[in-house]
């Protein structure tokens, strides 16, 4: 019940049985029920898998198309407060998470990723047509009167091993302050580019 907010929710494409759940914890206090669960029941009971700390959520799962032991997620950073200038929508524990176990051991991806104290959320996509390139879309805590908020869309070819960014300045303003709510990135199910 502590856990509050989910941010995504994976079935397993070959187990139904077994549920990867994203929790974000509490809105505007930290919480220790946040970060990724698994359940091997169908959902009647849960282990959680990967915590990073009571002030970073997890926010977004995606599970390879032929190995479902091999997941990656996306931890973010935040705590909302009671006014606007209270509002913690980045910090150093976000990141990207890769397991090749079904969820018994993370390894934090970071070659070519950024690691500046303002990374925000982090959306993820897996390509389906070549399971070793995936998208990643960064958000950014903007700076006080600043309501840019879009860090970068990054890529790896070689299952998270290494990333390079991908935008130019045309991305410049895409979501204005609003990436902490719609970061969110898509890859075509059949062309990998």
């Amino acid at each position: 019940d502590n856990s509050a907010f989910i941010g995504r929710i994976v079935v397993d494409h070959l187990n139904s049985e077994r549920i990867f759940a994203a929790a974000c914890g509490t809105l505007f206090s930290p919480n220790d029920e946040r970060g990724i669960y698994r359940s091997d029941d169908g959902g009647l009971n849960w282990d959680r898998v990967l915590f990073v700390s009571d002030s970073t959520a997890a926010i977004d799962i995606v599970q390879h198309p032929t190995d479902p032991d091999i997941l990656y997620i996306s931890m973010w950073e935040r705590i909302r407060g009671l006014g606007h200038n209270t509002i913690t929508t980045g910090g150093l524990s976000s990141g990207i998470f890769k397991t090749i176990d079904g969820g018994d051991n993370w390894v934090e991806l970071t070659n070519g990723l950024p690691s500046v104290d303002n990374v925000g959320r982090i959306g993820l996509a897996i390509s389906q047509s070549n399971p070793q390139v995936l998208y990643s879309f960064y958000d950014q805590q903007p700076e006080l009167g600043n309501f840019y908020s879009f860090l970068g869309v990054y890529k790896t070819d070689d299952g998270g091993e290494s990333w390079t960014q991908t935008n130019d300045s045309a991305l410049t303003y895409i979501n204005y302050s609003f990436g902490w709510y719609f970061g969110q990135i898509r890859v075509d199910p059949i062309n990998e580019d």
